[in-house]
């Protein structure tokens, strides 16, 4: 294919953000979107996720926020006659609906061509017992499996192979997960949920083979059939365990050489067979007692494991794939000048270890099972990098916020015997404290490992870490025990907690002594090569690769790992920032530690260090920069205190959660934004019962703008407390006027930072992004200056509506108690738009029937 017979492509994007489902898809459109662009091709997005910065900033030359429905689809591919489709994008949903306009004959009438891919492999992406056919064909091996349509079938296939079985979905509408069923009653449980969300009915019940090794391999290929492997991932947890759900390092760490040429060549085989062009993430479970190996995923879309094989590599997946895409092979492929002209043909070499740490949301949902198993719980994860295993585990903790700096390994846990040993055995979420009270208690590593299934590699490595600690406890104010102490992974305030003083002091102690942090970039070819990821991570060595940037700088620092409440929205806000922040000459230098986040998209930022947000972790970075202002969101706003404390210019933005639920309140609110001295109108929202949609929904569905001329004239009338009660606040920033009727006439009710599902809400639907006016406001512009591109508000139309999702489907909550619509339980944010709210509303719940909000 000639990259010249393409002049527009279609890219569908993958909806409202979800477990399994943050940050990555939309990441990855934004890149792809950009590189293909500057090859000349237009690009045209369809998506409805409130929160994508892809549908924002001209990623994409033209932006539907249509519902994500075949109808939908049909009309925009009608309308806008695109040349190809790209059909790696959107997740199992995008798939899906592929599928169905093949079938529909969609793509043939209107003479679209389908990229990347073959329209045979759509059939095996959604149908695992086609693509376990493939793989025999290919002499692949894999696990025995049979498609049912019954629970009758069912348990015949079981009578065969006996208990454990997995079952999943055949063509799931959602990213489904793996069930284990070591029952009846179990069986019976993941049928009727696996038969709910399968497309065609039908389930794949498979032999089980928990307590393999599981490993995860990335490959790309061009269409000249030249392949390569980007990397290897190693699974802590065994099989057994949702990969989304287990610790993951990167590069592998205990198998062998032969061990891994071997699933190295099976990766590039399957994805010439299956004629992919592109990446493509193979997961793989080897018994190292036999060398007996199974494949048991084949996933041909982006995913997380392929953003972090990106962030652990530097190799810039997006943009070569957008390249492949088009046609152009991996000897032809440009990159910007800051990489070596071949990079694109290079396996990718890491001298540095990356850990993936998931993060779960207990501290919300408290009824949700702790127990690990096939079934995804995660909402996210966050990664460490370092030099050993040991230092990238520790900065992985770390950068969870779990506990208060780290893992605690010398303080007891309160479990009796036969507790823990359950514990080891039948592993819960935030399992790495009871493995290390395990050590402590004096369990032998051959035994933890047997009982747990997990490589007795890493007991050693902990093992290594509790002597590290104790030798800290044991030396106060020692070099020898600091030096080596930061070298594995601890900090300053591990330091200071073991010593029985101040972080301060011990960072003093550290530089008197020339401890200190030198920075390291995440590059592909282990410094052979010179290479300009601009993306860096902290470590205790003597030469130091990062240095200041020239010009005005400005930290901002990340989300982290994505939780559950408003987190993608902490995401899109920060990737915002980010933006505007590069368009008003200022450098953006992001402090992150999530691999699917948005914010990592290498144009947004000038710099990025994949760090943790403790304080000392922080101060490194701040050292070498020495930035004009730093920017903390909601999240941090303690950390944005300490730091201003000690002297530096902090912005807060403290945009979060509605202070109330606001669940039938349909009075209207005005939107405002405030320079300190003077406030601007931005328009009138209104959030109205969920249940005017549909009886399922349990949410509050926003509704803007709102243009009743009787609520406007009354507006009108409290225009001038409006803007006293808003100045009284003396903080420039974006506000929510509530209002409540008393007497038949408008009150005002409440004020409080406009939410960050407003602000997105606001920016889709008056093509004026509200990030980039609350951003010039808190840098102390005028209002004068910064409202010159926002639309005239009485003329706004047509009409938007959001509603938030929720997960209480997929993490099987159905206490009434707990499932209750709650903003902080969100996970994702939908949004659609009509000529009318009856219209709008429509449109929202058109492809959304079976979404739980």
């Amino acid at each position: 294919m000639n990259n010249q017979n393409l002049q527009k492509v279609l890219i569908i994007g993958a909806g409202h953000n979800d477990i399994g489902r943050e940050g990555q898809h939309d990441a990855a459109v934004t890149q792809i979107g950009a590189a293909i662009r500057k090859l000349g091709i237009a690009v045209i997005l369809v998506d409805n996720n409130a929160f994508s910065i892809a549908a924002e900033n001209n990623f994409a030359d033209k932006v539907y926020m249509e519902p994500l429905t075949v109808a939908s689809l049909s009309k925009i591919i009608e309308a806008e006659q695109p040349d190809g489709l790209i059909p790696t994008l959107g997740g199992i949903q995008g798939v899906n609906l592929i599928q169905a306009l093949i079938r529909d004959n969609v793509l043939k009438n209107n003479q679209v061509r389908l990229l990347q891919w073959d329209q045979d492999l759509i059939d095996l992406i959604v149908n695992p017992a086609l693509m376990s056919n493939r793989l025999k064909d290919l002499g692949e091996p894999v696990i025995a499996s049979q498609v049912v349509a019954s629970e009758v079938e069912a348990r015949a296939v079981v009578q065969k192979v006996g208990y454990p079985v997995i079952v999943k979905s055949v063509a799931p509408r959602i990213e489904a997960s793996r069930q284990l069923c070591e029952d009846d009653d179990d069986l019976a449980r993941a049928l009727a949920t696996g038969f709910k969300v399968s497309g065609t009915k039908q389930c794949i019940v498979e032999q089980s083979i928990g307590g393999y090794k599981e490993l995860e391999f990335v490959g790309m290929r061009d269409a000249k059939d030249t392949a390569l492997l980007i990397g290897g991932m190693e699974n802590f947890d065994p099989v057994g365990i949702h990969s989304a759900d287990s610790i993951v390092f990167a590069p592998t760490q205990t198998i062998t050489d032969q061990e891994y040429q071997q699933f190295r060549a099976a990766t590039l085989k399957i994805m010439r067979a299956l004629h992919i062009i592109g990446t493509c993430h193979v997961q793989f479970a080897l018994d190292q007692h036999t060398q007996q190996y199974f494949v048991i995923k084949v996933t041909p879309y982006f995913d997380r494991t392929m953003a972090l094989s990106a962030r652990a590599t530097g190799y810039p997946i997006a943009r070569v794939v957008a390249s492949l895409t088009v046609g152009i092979s991996l000897a032809e492929v440009k990159l910007p000048s800051t990489y070596r002209k071949q990079t694109a043909l290079i396996e990718p070499a890491l001298d540095h270890i990356v850990c993936r740490i998931p993060v779960w949301p207990f501290n919300v949902l408290k009824k949700v099972s702790h127990q690990l198993d096939t079934v995804t719980e995660s909402t996210g994860s966050v990664i460490g990098v370092g030099r050993s295993t040991e230092e990238a585990l520790l900065k992985g903790m770390r950068a969870t916020d779990e506990s208060r700096y780290h893992v605690i390994a010398n303080q007891p846990q309160a479990y009796s015997e036969g507790e823990l040993i359950q514990r080891l055995i039948h592993p819960q979420a935030g399992r790495m404290l009871v493995l290390l009270e395990a050590l402590n208690r004096g369990y032998q590593i051959d035994e933890l490992a047997e009982l747990t299934k997990i490589d007795a590699f890493y007991f050693y490595k902990l093992s290594h870490i509790i002597e590290i600690e104790k030798a800290l406890w044991a030396h106060p104010f020692d070099v020898h025990a600091l030096g080596r102490a930061k070298y594995f992974g601890f900090t300053d305030e591990d330091a200071a907690d073991a010593w029985h003083t101040t972080a301060s002091k011990v960072n003093h102690f550290a530089l008197e002594n020339e401890i200190q942090a030198t920075f390291k970039e995440v590059e592909p070819t282990a410094g052979e090569f010179t290479e300009q990821t601009n993306t860096y991570y902290s470590t205790y060595e003597f030469d130091n690769e990062s240095h200041q940037l020239a010009g005005r700088r400005a930290v901002v620092i990340g989300t982290g790992a994505n939780r559950i409440g408003t987190n993608h929205g902490n995401d899109y806000l920060v990737s915002q920032l980010l933006f505007y922040l590069k368009k008003a000459d200022y450098q953006p230098i992001l402090i992150n530690a999530n691999p699917n986040s948005v914010a990592m998209t290498p144009q947004l930022a000038a710099k990025r260090y994949i760090e943790p947000k403790q304080v000392s972790d922080i101060l490194n970075i701040l050292a070498i920069e020495k930035p004009e202002v730093i920017f903390t969101t909601y999240h941090d706003y303690r950390l944005g205190q300490q730091l201003s404390a000690l002297g530096y210019q902090v912005v807060q933005i403290n945009n979060g959660l509605p202070r109330e639920q606001i669940k039938t309140n349909d009075s209207p609110a005005v939107e405002v934004i405030s320079d300190g001295t003077d406030v601007q109108i931005f328009g009138i929202s209104e959030i109205i019962a969920g249940n005017n949609l549909r009886t399922s929904v349990r949410g509050s569905i926003s509704v803007f703008p709102i243009q009743d001329k009787a609520e406007n004239q009354a507006i009108a009338a409290l225009s001038s407390e409006i803007k006293q009660r808003v100045l009284a606040f003396g903080v420039p920033g974006l506000y929510t006027v509530r209002l409540t009727i008393v007497d038949a006439a408008l009150h005002l009710a409440t004020i409080e930072p406009m939410s960050l599902a407003t602000m997105a809400l606001i920016s889709k639907a008056s093509g004026s992004s509200v990030t980039r006016l609350l951003l010039h406001v808190k840098l102390g512009e005028p209002l004068s200056k910064v409202m010159y591109d926002y639309p005239d508000i009485s003329k706004l139309k047509p009409i938007f509506v959001q509603a938030n999702t929720f997960p209480y489907n997929q993490l099987q909550i159905y206490d009434e108690d707990e499932v209750t619509g709650e903003p902080g339980h969100a996970t994702g944010t939908v949004i659609a738009h009509g000529d009318t709210l009856r219209d709008a509303l429509k449109a929202l719940n058109a492809g959304n029937e079976d979404t739980d909000f």
